[in-house]
């Protein structure tokens, strides 16, 4: 029986190769769009997920100051003593801190005159391995990290450095350490590298007590500046939470000096499984992901998906009229209603059953240029992806009931006599339902255009406007000490006498990093404290990022002129309440700490964006640059855009003052532009995605018109006898389709406007809604539905009537 139904159903789909070619293609597309995005979604949900304890591992974030101020992936060091000694319910506690850049070179092998600069180091507590339990190749975790002079090290730099060596013959190799007194350190852990999917990615750790004294015992609440990660057993973490807020009552708020400043201080606790996607702090280790991005593509994915479906359903139906007969014959020969439906259900299950084959093999096609465009490494093998191989049995059961069960049960339901007789108005009663399908179809692609296009406009508003500062013609050179304090402006005198550079200048910060020390600031005669960004610059500073001095004047270029002056911007001067006259007041940093001081404000600058589009400006305090002995930056602005011959000078320059440090150098309009990756990644994605749905809405509506042509080639022949016009005629074919067209617009266009705005939400500064590109949407809609229905009709509309009255 089953062979039967088999058969019956190729040799008629065999026999309607068009309505068979249209939903194969269709559901082909949109399976592989599902199946795509899936891959896209499994590895957004699997970040950090590789660890043994994943889900008792949390992270302490600060929010530091009162809310406008700031919130940090990172907490204050005092943290760190109080957690020992107050919160028995945790387990393990580790702290880590990505201060600067290394220097290394291998102490022996064939790479030993090889030195590297290595961004992706840590200084670590001894107790890292009790939180995070690597898996280790060689060397003993225990070991690693509780000596000065032991390192821990990835099997890819384990690689980089000694080639091809078992892991067990590395341990106790040496690798030097330092740019200018070069120390050596063995190697006692070599550890697997850490998978895509995490919140974090490092290739050595180190344990340094000079800097484990300095920073990681420091008595601060202020400055949260470590990365902290508790480990505890499941179903504490409110307990943990409570005692963490205990913590901040006793002894947080009472270092900020004021009950008032710390009243906004608070630790909160986030399970590490969560960061990827929940987390957009300031310091987080690397940008993350969005959790509304997993649920948008999700979304439109299962659209694209059920839009091919509805082309099934909505084709099925459509052709009822010539199938009608048939089914009248065969129930007047003794078929049941449930054998019918069977059948009905076997075509559809074949269309799906190939339509899946194509699909998982336009995945893997198309698995490099989603990986180019997602910018993600996802590996597409059906045998080795559990979640997939069980998915795609179960998605060809419900697409075939889901595409088939209605046209199967509509189609077995038409009366025998009535159909034989032909008294029966076949497809009447589908109409309505067939007509909602469509209007379903271009609502859902008008709705993606017209999203695309607005996050298109503001990905556009990110990379065009401006942010009160010029990103353009800057080179970064980030300076881990290499050029000492002395060597700064014999530095600067040999690079300024190159044509091609503008001006020079040593900071401790730059826009767009988010990696700013914070201090807090109040005037002398006012106890409220203030939260404030801060960094030092020279004079030089203002010139190379050319910012608006819009009160008082810059740092003096008398060496030490300045020493106890600051330059704020007006979100600082508003903070203070000193926006109408802020030169000359006296501010107070850090009071009642070892770097109180009592600076006088010089000058203000204009607002300017120095973390990103999502976030508010900020207060921010540029003190006078003094001697720094850690990592800085050395902006060079210059005349031209960079050259490689330009950027060769430069690193001659850096070579005549650092002979073994290779310069590490970054150009800040790069730099920026990555700052958003993630939401221009977005915008190819739905671009893509845009399009599918539209192909597929026009497929539909291509099939559709094929068959209501068919269905009244006489009608149009009389017409035409009558004397029609070929324009009138297709007004009437075009008719009923565009009025369901204008009518998915009405749905669509509040549909978009909300989501778009929820999106939207996410960002301080936006470009907001056009209602021109909302315009533009829908006539390229209605474009598409005319173009698609000339496209099909145009061969009917255009033969003579003789052919298609002959038969009467």
């Amino acid at each position: 029986m089953l062979k039967n139904y088999l058969k019956i159903a190729w040799r008629t789909l065999r026999k309607n190769k068009l309505y068979t070619g249209l939903n194969i293609f269709g559901l082909s597309l949109g399976l592989s769009s599902f199946l795509i995005i899936l891959l896209f979604v499994q590895d957004e949900l699997s970040y950090d997920r590789y660890l043994t304890d994943s889900d008792q591992i949390f992270r302490v974030s600060a929010n530091w100051g009162n809310a406008e101020t700031a919130s940090y992936a990172t907490a204050p060091p005092a943290l760190g003593v109080r957690v020992s000694e107050d919160i028995p319910e945790v387990e393990a506690m580790t702290r880590i801190l990505k201060w600067n850049d290394f220097t290394i070179q291998p102490a022996t092998g064939p790479n030993k005159e090889q030195v590297f600069r290595e961004e992706k180091v840590f200084y670590a507590e001894p107790g890292f391995f009790n939180v995070f339990d690597l898996p280790v190749l060689a060397g003993s975790k225990e070991k690693a990290l509780s000596e000065p002079n032991l390192l821990a090290i990835s099997a890819s730099m384990a690689q980089k450095y000694f080639g091809d060596l078992a892991p067990q013959e590395l341990i106790g190799k040496a690798l030097m350490i330092g740019s200018n007194e070069p120390v050596a350190r063995e190697i006692a852990v070599v550890f697997e590298d850490l998978p895509t999917q995490s919140h974090m990615h490092f290739d050595m750790l180190v344990y340094e007590p000079g800097m484990y004294q300095e920073i990681f015992l420091m008595d601060s609440w202020t400055w949260p500046i470590l990365n902290t990660y508790l480990k505890f057993p499941k179903g504490k973490q409110e307990e943990v939470q409570g005692k963490l807020n205990q913590i901040v009552a006793n002894y947080a708020v009472p270092a900020f000096g004021s009950e008032e400043e710390g009243s906004d201080f608070n630790l909160q606790l986030m399970p590490i499984k969560d960061i990827h996607l929940k987390s957009h702090l300031l310091r987080e280790m690397e940008a993350n992901g969005y959790e509304s991005y997993v649920y948008m593509f999700s979304l439109v994915a299962l659209f694209v998906l059920l839009l091919a479906c509805i082309n099934f359903m909505n084709l099925a139906t459509a052709k009822a009229g010539l199938r009608s007969m048939e089914v009248g014959v065969r129930k007047e020969m003794g078929s049941q209603k449930s054998q019918l439906v069977f059948q009905f259900l076997t075509e559809a299950f074949l269309v799906v059953v190939v339509a899946m084959g194509i699909s998982l093999i336009l995945v893997q096609l198309s698995n490099g240029l989603f990986n180019q465009i997602s910018g993600k490494d996802l590996q597409f093998n059906l045998l080795q992806n559990p979640l997939i191989l069980s998915l795609v049995p179960v998605l060809i059961v419900v697409l075939t009931f889901l595409s088939g069960a209605y046209p199967a049960f509509y189609l077995s339901s038409f009366k025998p006599l009535l159909v034989i007789k032909q008294q029966m108005g076949i497809g009447k009663n589908s109409h309505t339902f067939r007509n909602a399908l469509v209007v379903f179809q271009f609502a859902t692609s008008l709705a993606l255009i017209i999203c695309t296009l607005l996050v298109q406009r503001q990905v556009s508003f990110f990379q065009n406007s401006n942010p009160g500062f010029n990103k353009e013609q800057l080179l970064i050179i980030h300076n881990d000490g290499e050029i000492q304090n002395e060597e700064r402006e014999a530095f600067k005198n040999m690079l300024a006498s190159q044509s091609q550079i503008n001006s020079i200048s040593f900071s401790t910060g730059i826009p767009m990093t988010g990696q700013f020390q914070m201090r807090s600031f109040n005037l002398r005669d006012d106890e409220l404290e203030h939260g404030m960004n801060w960094y030092e610059a020279d004079p030089d500073y203002l010139d190379a990022y050319q910012f608006e001095l819009v009160e008082g004047r810059n740092f003096s270029l008398v060496e030490g002129a300045d020493k106890s002056k600051i330059l704020i911007n007006q979100k600082a001067a508003e903070f203070l309440g000193i926006a109408d006259d802020p030169v000359g007041k006296i501010v107070i940093r850090n009071q009642g700490e070892n770097d109180e001081a009592q600076l006088e404000v010089i000058g203000m600058v204009e607002d300017f964006n120095f973390e990103s589009f999502r976030n508010e400006i900020k207060p921010l305090v540029i003190e006078y640059m003094h001697d720094y002995y850690l990592r800085d930056y050395i902006s060079i602005r210059l005349t031209v855009n960079p050259t490689e011959a330009g950027v060769d000078n430069i690193q001659k320059t850096w070579e005549s003052f650092v002979s073994r440090v290779p310069m590490n150098y970054t150009f800040f309009d790069q730099d920026f532009a990555r700052m958003y990756q993630s939401e221009m990644k977005m915008a190819d994605l739905l671009k893509v995605l845009t399009f599918l749905s539209i192909l597929i809405a026009c497929l539909g509506l291509f099939g559709l018109t094929a068959y209501t042509t068919h269905l009244r080639t006489k009608e149009i022949g009389i017409r035409k006898v009558f004397g029609a016009s070929a324009t009138e005629i297709f007004v009437m074919l075009s008719a009923s389709f565009l009025k369901l067209v204008l009518i998915a617009v009405v749905v669509a266009i509040p549909v978009s406007i909300y989501l778009t705005n929820q999106w939207l939400e996410e960002y301080a500064y936006k470009a907001g809604i056009s209602l021109g590109l909302i315009l533009l949407s829908v006539l390229a809609c209605f474009g598409l539905a005319v173009l698609t229905i000339f496209f099909q009709s145009y061969q009917s509309i255009r033969s003579e009537p003789i052919q298609s009255l002959k038969d009467d």
